[in-house]
């Protein structure tokens, strides 16, 4: 039984992954692994649609910072694989993705939701790339996952900023397909997703492959590794290790440009 994630089937073939690491969903490294053996659990069965929500008050804060601050930078390069492993597995499953998103979506939060094929928000919802202001980069698909879905100057700009966006902007930048309230939020997937059902199986999975391979799949192991290489420049700076110690001890960091 998985201790962070819960699997089921409603509706003969709706499958609903629903994600409770409290208090905060949390990313660390063996909730990534856990998602990623359930994609595989997942790719196995009748399920047509996949919705991925969260159990919790919030998505995803992101990246799990205290297990960070432990990590060698060996430790935390290998993290990262599995952080891009976890989203690959996501975005590469045949059947369409709905993500869910209730509160905070942070960070690796944002960049799981962002392997969806479709993204939904609740009215709390507040969401980001927030890794500039701690000393690094969107490493795990965001900085070019992003711009393809909310183009190239947009996505400059929440990468810069490093700015909070409540549900109403992230879906006026296209992020979110629609934002609804709360306790409408998954009904609101269910609907959208019953409408995919209604619609020939082979051929949706086959949309699905056509549109990934044409935006991703040619290039995908060329950009993530070019963003892995950035990443690991920001991770070996003496910035990252101050923003991270500022992080622990609830302070802004001061930054040193080394």
């Amino acid at each position: 039984m998985s201790k962070y994630t819960e699997f089921k089937i409603v509706s003969d073939c709706i499958g609903i992954l629903t994600l409770s690491r409290g208090p905060l969903n949390a990313l660390s490294s063996d909730f990534l692994i856990d998602i990623t053996n359930k994609m595989k659990d997942i790719s196995k069965s009748k399920c047509r649609v996949l919705i991925i929500n969260s159990g919790l008050d919030n998505f995803s804060v992101g990246a799990d910072l205290k297990e960070r601050k432990i990590m060698s930078k060996s430790q935390s390069k290998e993290a990262l694989n599995i952080f891009n492993d976890c989203f690959n597995s996501i975005e590469d499953l045949d059947i369409p993705t709905i993500c869910l998103i209730n509160g905070y979506c942070l960070g690796g939060g944002t960049e799981l939701s962002l392997s969806c094929d479709i993204r939904i928000g609740s009215n709390d919802s507040i969401i980001g790339l927030p890794e500039t202001s701690i000393g690094i980069i969107p490493g795990a698909g965001g900085t070019f996952r992003l711009p393809r879905i909310i183009g190239l100057q947009n996505a400059k700009y929440w990468i810069y900023t490093a700015k909070k966006f409540n549900s109403e902007e992230a879906k006026n930048f296209g992020f979110l397909m629609n934002n609804v309230d709360k306790d409408k939020l998954l009904d609101s997937g269910l609907s959208i997703a019953n409408d995919i059902l209604k619609n020939a199986p082979i051929a949706v999975k086959s949309s699905k492959k056509a549109i990934n391979s044409s935006l991703y799949e040619k290039n995908r192991n060329y950009t993530l590794k070019n963003e892995r290489d950035n990443y690991n420049k920001s991770l070996n700076t003496k910035d990252r290790d101050e923003a991270l110690d500022a992080f622990i001890n609830k302070r802004k960091p001061v930054w040193n440009n080394e």
